[in-house]
């Protein structure tokens, strides 16, 4: 469970407010109170929909389909039984991407399987970046769009997927602290 630490003055505010709520621990003070502004917000809290179940570290939540992938890192990841060489949502595209290259797709085969922006040619505008590995130009993906290729090519030419990430503590974040678990391709 994430810890959070608050001033001397702060805590002694929780108190006050959890006779006031009527709770009787400050982290139940906490909670009510979140929940309270994401009412006010018209946010809802999706954590039981999303996860299947927890790890077997109890830690993280591992989940059916993705959750928002919006302000996280990637902790570790696994593709093929193997460690991609750049653990960020653009490396692990790129490493699944050249996996359906070595398949026999390349060229303008491999450009037309992709749904996400790729051009058979060198190019470095708008967003684009040249992959001569690949050699095509990709732009870039945010997070969640870089999973939803993953999945989708995974799933398609059966490559094993598991990726191990963080929300980062940011109150945009769909689960902020949290460790989640998203599979593909198995």
């Amino acid at each position: 469970m994430p810890v959070i630490r608050i001033n001397d003055a702060t805590f002694v505010d929780l108190k006050a407010i959890s006779t006031w709520l009527g709770t009787d621990t400050p982290s139940e003070t906490v909670d009510v109170l979140v929940r309270s502004k994401m009412k006010d917000l018209g946010m809802e809290r999706d954590i039981e929909n999303a996860v299947a179940h927890k790890g077997p570290d109890d830690e993280a939540l591992v989940f059916e389909k993705a959750p928002g992938l919006s302000f996280t890192r990637i902790l570790s990841a696994s593709i093929n039984g193997r460690q991609p060489e750049k653990v960020n949502w653009a490396g692990l595209l790129l490493d699944v991407i050249g996996i359906v290259k070595a398949k026999g797709l390349s060229g303008d085969k491999l450009v037309h399987e992709l749904q996400v922006p790729a051009k058979q040619r060198e190019y470095a505008m708008d967003g684009y970046k040249f992959m001569p590995e690949l050699g095509i130009s990709i732009q870039g993906q945010s997070a969640a769009d870089a999973w939803k290729e993953v999945s989708r090519l995974a799933n398609k030419f059966g490559i094993p997927v598991e990726v191990r990430f963080q929300w980062r503590e940011n109150e945009k974040a769909q689960h902020p602290g949290k460790i989640g678990v998203i599979h593909a391709g198995s």
